[in-house]
C-alpha cells in the first residue's frame, strides 16, 4: 500500500485529490495500493482535463455577446436626427437632419454657441455630436460624450437599446442623477427640407 506521504512523484491538484481519496480510503478501513493508484492516475487527469474543457466552454457560451451597433437614424429630442455609426470600435453619432438647418437669412446653422471661437464658423449638419460610447454588454454602452449645440456643452452619457426601435440615452456632467434621459426612436418619417 502506497502511503498518503509517498505522493511526492505526482504534483499539482490531480494529486491532491488523490492523497484525499486515500485518506478516505485510510478512513473507511482500508487504503488504496501502489498498483491501484498508478491505474486510476490516468483517468483522473483525463477526467479532470474533460471538466475543465467543459467549464471552459460554458463559461465562453455564455459571457454575454458584444454589442451589435444600433445603426441608423435616430430622432433626438424631435429637433435633431443622428446617424449611428461604429468608430474605432465605439458609438459615434453625427447630425443628418436639423428641424431648422438655416438661421432666418437662409444660411446654413452653425456653432455659433462652441466655447472655442475658432470651431464657432462650423456647420451643424455633418456635426459629430455623439461619441466614444463603449460596448457594456448587450445593447448597453457608456463613457461616451455628446455635444449639444443649443447650449456649447459637453456632457456625459451612455446608452441603451430598450427596444428594437428606441434608444435611452441618460446625458449628465459628472453624475447620472443629476442628468436628463432623451428617448431617441429611430428612423423617423422626416420632413425633406431638414436633410443635411
Amino acid at each position: 500500500m502506497l502511503p498518503v506521504a509517498d505522493f511526492r512523484r505526482c504534483s499539482g491538484s490531480v494529486c491532491r485529490g488523490l492523497a484525499q481519496f486515500s485518506e478516505l480510503g485510510r478512513a473507511w478501513g482500508g487504503a488504496l495500493k501502489e498498483d491501484e493508484i498508478a491505474r486510476l492516475l490516468p483517468i483522473v487527469r483525463v477526467s479532470f482535463c474533460a471538466t475543465c474543457a467543459v467549464l471552459l466552454l460554458i463559461v465562453i457560451h455564455t459571457r454575454p455577446v458584444l454589442s451589435g451597433v444600433p445603426e441608423g437614424t435616430w430622432l433626438l429630442a424631435n429637433r435633431v436626427a443622428v446617424q449611428v455609426f461604429e468608430c474605432s470600435g465605439q458609438l459615434c453619432g453625427r447630425i443628418v437632419w436639423l428641424l431648422r438647418p438655416r438661421t432666418p437669412a437662409g444660411q446654413p446653422d452653425l456653432d455659433h454657441l462652441n466655447p472655442d471661437p475658432s470651431l464657432r464658423q462650423r456647420h451643424l449638419c455633418g456635426l459629430t455630436i455623439i461619441w466614444g460610447l463603449q460596448p457594456d454588454g448587450p445593447s448597453h454602452w457608456t463613457d461616451g460624450w455628446l455635444y449639444d449645440p443649443k447650449d456649447g456643452v459637453t456632457y456625459d452619457v451612455t446608452a441603451e437599446l430598450t427596444a428594437s426601435n428606441t434608444l435611452s440615452a441618460r446625458i449628465y456632467r459628472g453624475v447620472p442623477l443629476f442628468g436628463r434621459t432623451e428617448i431617441l426612436i429611430r428612423d423617423p418619417q422626416l420632413s425633406f427640407d431638414g436633410r443635411c
